[in-house]
């Protein structure tokens, strides 16, 4: 499906508070904006009947606004799966609709113009921020799960066709974000995508050669900018602007020995054979995309089975465990929470939902590092969400009456949580950014699984190398903190970008106090040592008497 070629004139604008609209970081809330494309659907038609001599440049945008929706009704929730459908959902909602309601400006059709423009300046319609979350979110699956540009403007993402195609114009959007970003490796390849595809739109060669200009100086290959400027200079000799930064680039690099040697530039930078190189987020990443991952030799000592120890209930109906680490402790329990149960939560977060933030030093606010959107319900106002405690209860064997409310996300276009920890460090506690600081610190998550996920969406725990894909029913349950309370760096994880569907989940995350007796402190700190490390000690130490004597 090849869509109409159109001009994106979006700036940035700033991110959302979490108190606004804002509908790509949430699939739930995308859908929502579909309506509000009807509505204004609605109101051309009529615009249409009463002004039969307009251009027939609206009828065109009519039917080719119509066969997308048709489309879209066909494939139904399925549609929004693909963030490449989303995005250019977020395009037409911003800048499609302005260029009809710009040519719309009429002594006729006042009243169907009139409702047209109440409806779009709704505080609740998209604006140039959706859209720029949505080209985020491509660009952020490309460069997690080291996808290619090529396959992705076909519609293939991370081997999956899904029968959308992006034109020139688009290449050219997001490898102008990109640029933005400062990820020319990225942009070099989408423009490179964009240069194959300017037969659509010939007027767009001279833009692609001088933002490639700017991509291939970025990444240091003088020749290919030695080569883009002779190129955009012949298609566009007049242009005094390119001469004079061409004959700038002449007398910065014509004594550099690397203006006329060639240069391959790939789309991602080699993985590092050392995996000790990598910073927190590349190890993420690459967990992520399943480069950095458990051997055969690592995984043997794990076990999975049925639970039955924590309650006499579980004699009857046992709990079924998957270990994915002894220490940490990290546990994938399945089957652990209901349909039914998930109707209930679903409707409990109508219309609660806001942009996720994140907890810095001095402060919370939103961020990149997460786009999801979240609500928190206090367990007393359903009995479901009590039940649901006291089976957390008999998976974690903690006590569950000062456990923080219930927290409920979904992540949309690209959705992710960058690499964090849910334990509070001390800073975060002296700022005042801890609620009920009495309950001391996070001693445990459970996170369960609410839905399925087409693609991608995984947790990821770099330092434990595991990648969990999410699982409908399934719950993952890890210690925060030692046994003497100090945080486990271990536990560091992350909500790996969403590739294509939706994703529910829900947080329950247990404090410390009165916890004692559940979990008790061990005879050393095992913050400094693990158990195996002592026991090795031991037989070290026994060893020596043993010589000795």
């Amino acid at each position: 499906m090849m869509l109409p070629l159109l001009l994106v004139g979006a700036l940035w604008q700033g991110l959302f508070l979490a108190c606004e609209a804002e509908f790509y970081s949430s699939v739930h809330t995308m859908t929502k904006v579909f309506g509000y494309e009807q509505k204004m659907l609605q109101h051309m038609q009529k615009f249409v009947a009463d002004n039969q001599s307009k251009l027939d440049f609206l009828r065109a945008r009519l039917r080719e606004f119509e066969q997308e929706r048709t489309e879209a009704q066909h494939w139904g929730t399925a549609y929004f799966e693909s963030p490449l459908n989303q995005y250019l959902l977020s395009k037409r909602l911003t800048v499609d609709w302005r260029r009809v309601q710009n040519l719309m400006y009429a002594d006729t059709g006042e009243k169907p113009l009139e409702r047209l423009l109440k409806l779009r300046q709704r505080p609740s319609m998209p604006d140039a921020s959706e859209l720029e979350g949505a080209i985020d979110g491509l660009l952020r699956l490309q460069y997690v799960y080291r996808l290619e540009a090529k396959h992705l403007a076909k519609g293939i993402l991370d081997g999956v066709n899904h029968g959308t195609q992006l034109n020139s114009e688009h290449c050219v959007d997001i490898a102008r974000l990109a640029l933005r970003d400062q990820h020319p490796r990225l942009a070099h390849a989408w423009l490179l995508e964009a240069k194959d595809r300017v037969f659509q739109d010939p007027k767009l060669q001279p833009q692609i050669l001088a933002l490639l200009v700017q991509a291939k100086a970025e990444l240091a290959d003088f020749r290919g900018v030695n080569d883009t400027y002779q190129e955009l200079l012949r298609i566009h000799p007049a242009s005094e602007e390119h001469a004079r930064n061409y004959e700038e680039f002449m007398r910065n690099h014509a004594v550099k020995a690397g203006l006329y040697e060639s240069k391959t530039i790939e789309e991602h930078a080699p993985i590092p054979e050392d995996p000790s190189k990598l910073d927190e987020f590349e190890a993420y990443r690459l967990t992520c995309s399943g480069h950095s991952r458990l051997t055969a030799r690592e995984e043997r000592h794990l076990r999975c089975g049925y639970m039955t120890e924590t309650h006499p209930f579980l004699l009857l109906a046992p709990l079924k465990a998957e270990e994915l680490s002894h220490d940490p402790l990290l546990v994938l329990y399945h089957d652990v929470i209901y349909q039914s149960e998930i109707d209930v939560i679903r409707q409990l977060t109508t219309n609660r939902m806001a942009r996720a933030m994140v907890t810095l030093t001095n402060q919370s606010t939103v961020s990149n590092v997460r786009t999801s959107q979240i609500t928190f319900i206090a367990k007393t106002e359903h009995e479901v969400l009590q039940t649901i405690d006291r089976r957390v209860a008999d998976m974690t064997n903690l006590n569950m009456d000062y456990a923080e409310d219930h927290q409920f996300a979904n992540y949309g276009i690209g959705g992710h949580y960058g690499q964090h920890m849910d334990w509070f460090t001390e800073t975060t506690f002296d700022n005042g950014l801890v609620s009920s600081t009495e309950m001391g610190n996070r001693i445990a998550t459970v996170l369960f699984y609410l839905s399925d996920v087409t693609q991608g969406g995984g947790t990821a725990f770099p330092y434990l190398k595991q990648h969990l894909r999410p699982k409908k029913y399934a719950a993952a349950f890890w210690h925060n903190l030692h046994a003497a309370g100090r945080g486990d760096a271990r536990t560091q994880h992350g909500a790996c970008p969403i590739i294509a569907g939706s994703k529910w989940v829900l947080n329950r995350w247990i404090r410390e106090f009165v916890q004692s007796d559940r979990r008790p402190c061990l005879l050393w700190d095992d913050s400094l040592a693990t158990y195996a490390q002592i026991m090795e000690l031991a037989k070290n130490q026994e060893t020596k008497k043993e010589a000795s004597s």
